[in-house]
């Protein structure tokens, strides 16, 4: 009687992890959507206002950095994706000199706009404590969820989340 006990145990112990273990994006309870404009590795002006209407996600990084380079090409894949729908991916390099920057995305073959923090004022202005970290922007601009850490975000819960966003993205432009 006491290994079906043990079993049932076991097997919700597993289940608590992997929840656990998806569920670390979390809802957003931070500021506002703080500003974000910033000249692009490529010399463009972009700013996050110029968005409206498109869900963002917005990724923190530095090339330095082992998990944010191993998480690029999954950035890069949703953005594959999810193309011709309201959708961006902006990457915001942590401190790095534009040509550290453009050198690391030819070799990586990475296209995603990837907008330069010198001074990393944008990273301490959106709470940035690790990298690489993560924003979901919805459609109207507001930050609604953030993630701190590695993942894939061009397949499973990663992906459900941003594609539910997309998919209220119409409803927010009316």
């Amino acid at each position: 009687m006491r290994f079906p006990t043990f079993a049932a145990a076991f097997a919700l112990a597993l289940a608590a992890g992997a929840a656990l273990a998806e569920s670390d994006i979390k809802p957003w309870k931070g500021k506002a959507t703080l500003p974000l404009a910033r000249t692009a590795v490529d010399g463009k002006a972009v700013d996050l206002k110029d968005m409206k209407g498109r869900v963002l996600v917005v990724n923190f990084w530095a090339t330095w950095c082992e998990p944010c380079r191993d998480e690029m090409p999954s950035l890069q894949r949703l953005r594959d994706k999810l193309a011709g729908k309201p959708f961006e991916v902006i990457t915001v390099n942590y401190g790095e000199s534009a040509e550290k920057v453009a050198q690391f995305l030819d070799k990586e073959k990475v296209t995603l706009p990837a907008l330069l923090d010198t001074q990393k004022e944008s990273a301490k202005d959106w709470g940035v404590g690790g990298l690489p970290m993560t924003f979901l922007v919805d459609a109207k601009g507001r930050v609604r969820y953030s993630v701190f850490g590695e993942r894939d975000w061009s397949e499973g819960p990663s992906l459900a989340l941003v594609e539910k966003l997309v998919a209220e993205a119409p409803v927010a432009r009316r």
